[in-house]
């Protein structure tokens, strides 16, 4: 198993190539194919690389050469050439301080930190991946704070320290998914699974693996959607379920063969086999470890072929194939000889003791198993240190927390404190800001309400004035004018005998001057309502427009208005004849109709026509609306208008007899 967790690491690493700016569509495609290759198609790499490389120079962004370095120095990670990785990286930074691009920098120096891990500097590695991810925290730099956080949980992860690594899972999780990362809450879950997975935790593990795979096919992913599909097939495996695991396994093999990914399909093949083997099903898993070895053997991968022998060989032993095991163990018995110090040469050593005793030959299986036993204890001790170093660092961190907490406990007494006494003079400016406020709406509400009485005051005055005026001018031309019109015409009656027909002619003239004068008079002030009332006044109207517009008028008045005080007979009178002036002028109608009704103590008026309806307000808006409205006003009455233009116009005013 240990072999499957560092692949593990080593993918979580490559896994987090998801890059940056947009630089143009062409630019754009040259490095997503500078990506795919990075995985480890050394040919097209470097061949695609160039050309984005030359393309980014054409256009002036020495970013996107960077972005390509970080590429490249992904790829000899991934194919084990740690330095050349690492001169890719610094190169990168190089290319990217060109423009400032602080995103690349800290990408590249974080990448750089996990290198100095893998050159065995552990602690110098952590301490400057603590240091990055507090300076991705300070710039709001949540992609880079959870590269850097994914990794130092790897490395604690993979130094044993299993509970310091979840929680830094567990804390880049929820980091990412609060910010709407769209790649590593995907990461730390399939993290978080495989730890689950190794503690025998296997329903919440495949939780994990779920929602993880969930992640990956929605951001399309297929890379890391496979080696999560992986590890729901080794969880398969191990409850039994070969079939959803073969399922899952076809799939991750589909996708590691057409991608040419030889490393991942060969770890592929040995995880699965070290699923079968924790199963107890050998046979099966030295099919698939053989599978794995052609694979590293055709690409030349000698030191992870060197972990797949062991795989092998200790399959074999188990199956009691004693010299297939031994001859297994020779093919690398070179490189365990020279590398005793690997984490692997005691189990190399435990095998050949296994392959001696096997075979009688107590003097070898003595030698072997002493060999074993100080390189496991050499091991252990080395474990050991490790524990004790990191007990120490744990109890050195606890001591300064206890410092930070005191000085934290006395910043937030004194912060606390602050925060009262601004409180309250926020609170106190805050209700005296709310009191200007509200005294200030109170006057302007109050300004307008005596600003609205004083302007409806002004034109319902202005109408009773007009009113006035228009009795006085109607009086005027009805008693001094057509009385005048009257004497004159008597005379030229007496002297129709001297000259008939001038004085015919006269006569006729002086009659029409005479008719106009009492029509105008009449539309200044209707008299026949003090004398007839509003019914036969409107039937006056409505007989009148008729006949001179070729209008076809109606009316069905109640005999109750006649009760109404003769002010109010005379406003809904004015109403009437503003509303049948706007049809003449401006509707086209060839009818109107005029409703005058009571239900109980309310009188209703509709006036109603068949023409266009008001398509432009702005037309007739003026005295004649404004004075029907004040006439409602004056009246008590409530109204309204309805002027869709295929229905005509239509309007409505109630009144209730109280008022009147």
């Amino acid at each position: 198993m240990i072999y499957f967790r560092y692949i593990l690491f080593f993918f979580c690493f490559i896994f987090s190539n998801n890059f940056f700016a947009q630089y143009g569509k062409e630019l754009d495609f040259f490095l997503l194919e500078v990506k795919d290759a990075s995985y480890y198609d050394s040919a097209r790499v470097f061949e695609k690389g160039q050309n984005a490389i030359l393309l980014a120079q054409k256009y002036a962004k020495p970013e996107a050469i960077a972005e390509v370095y970080l590429y490249y120095g992904s790829y000899f990670f991934y194919t084990r050439n740690l330095l050349k990785a690492e001169n890719y990286f610094k190169d990168a930074i190089v290319q990217a301080e060109k423009t400032n691009n602080e995103y690349i920098i800290l990408k590249s120096k974080i990448r750089l930190a996990y290198l100095d891990f893998e050159l065995g500097q552990k602690e110098k590695s952590l301490d400057e991946l603590n240091r990055l991810m507090l300076v991705a925290k300070s710039k709001n730099d949540y992609a880079n704070q959870s590269e850097a956080i994914n990794l130092i949980g790897i490395i604690k992860e993979y130094e044993g320290f299993s509970k310091e690594a979840m929680m830094l899972y567990y804390e880049g999780l929820i980091l990412s998914e609060k910010h709407n990362l769209k790649y590593y809450p995907a990461v730390f879950r399939n993290n978080l699974g495989l730890m689950k997975l190794n503690t025998q935790n296997n329903k919440e593990a495949y939780a994990d693996f779920i929602k993880g795979l969930e992640i990956a096919e929605k951001e399309n992913d297929k890379r890391l959607a496979s080696h999560i599909q992986m590890n729901i097939c080794i969880l398969n495996v191990r409850e039994n379920k070969l079939n959803e695991a073969f399922d899952s396994f076809e799939k991750v093999l589909d996708y590691s063969k057409k991608n040419k990914l030889p490393v991942e399909l060969s770890s592929n093949y040995i995880n699965l086999a070290t699923a079968f083997v924790s199963t107890n099903d050998a046979k099966r898993a030295l099919n698939y470890y053989d599978s794995a070895i052609v694979i590293l053997k055709k690409h030349q991968l000698q030191k992870e072929l060197n972990r797949a022998y062991l795989g092998k060989s200790d399959v074999l032993l188990q199956l009691k194939r004693i010299n297939e095991a031994e001859n297994v163990l020779q093919l690398v018995a070179d490189y365990y000889t020279i590398n005793n110090s690997s984490d692997e040469a005691p189990f190399y050593y435990y095998q050949l003791y296994q392959v001696s005793e096997k075979k009688k030959e107590f003097e070898k299986a003595l030698k072997y198993f002493v060999q074993f036993t100080t390189l496991n204890k050499e091991l252990e001790n080395k474990l050991n240190n490790k524990m004790i170093e990191q007990l120490q660092q744990n109890y050195i961190v606890q001591q300064k927390e206890i410092e930070l907490e005191k000085e934290k406990t006395k910043t937030l007494l004194l912060e606390k404190s602050n925060q009262e006494q601004r409180f309250l003079k926020w609170f106190v400016i805050s209700l005296a800001v709310l009191a200007l406020i509200l005294i200030m709406v109170f006057f302007y509400v109050r300004y307008s309400k005596i600003l609205k009485e004083e302007q409806q005051a002004f034109s319902q005055q202005l109408i009773k004035n007009i009113e006035e005026e228009r009795k006085r001018i109607a009086r005027d031309l009805h008693d001094d004018i057509g009385q005048s019109l009257s004497f004159i015409k008597s005379k030229i009656v007496n002297e129709k005998s001297k000259n008939s027909d001038l004085v015919l002619a006269l006569e006729k003239e002086l009659s029409s001057v005479i008719e106009q004068t009492r029509e105008i008079s009449h539309g200044l002030y209707p008299s026949s309502l003090e004398k007839v009332g509003l019914i036969r006044s409107i039937a006056t109207l409505m007989n009148t427009v008729q006949n001179s517009n070729n209008l076809e008028c109606s009316f069905d008045i109640t005999d109750e208005v006649q009760q109404l005080p003769i002010l109010i007979q005379t406003h809904l009178f004015r109403i009437v004849q503003e509303c049948v002036n706007n049809t003449i002028k401006h509707s086209d109608a060839s009818g109107l109709k005029i409703s005058i009704q009571k239900t109980k103590d309310e009188f209703t008026l509709v006036y109603q026509d068949n023409g266009k309806g008001i398509k432009n307000k702005k037309a007739i808006d003026g005295i004649g609306l404004l004075s029907i409205q004040e006439r409602a006003n004056i009246i008590g009455a409530s109204i309204s208008s309805s002027d869709k233009s295929e229905k005509g116009y239509k309007l409505v005013l109630k009144f209730k007899e109280k008022t009147a």
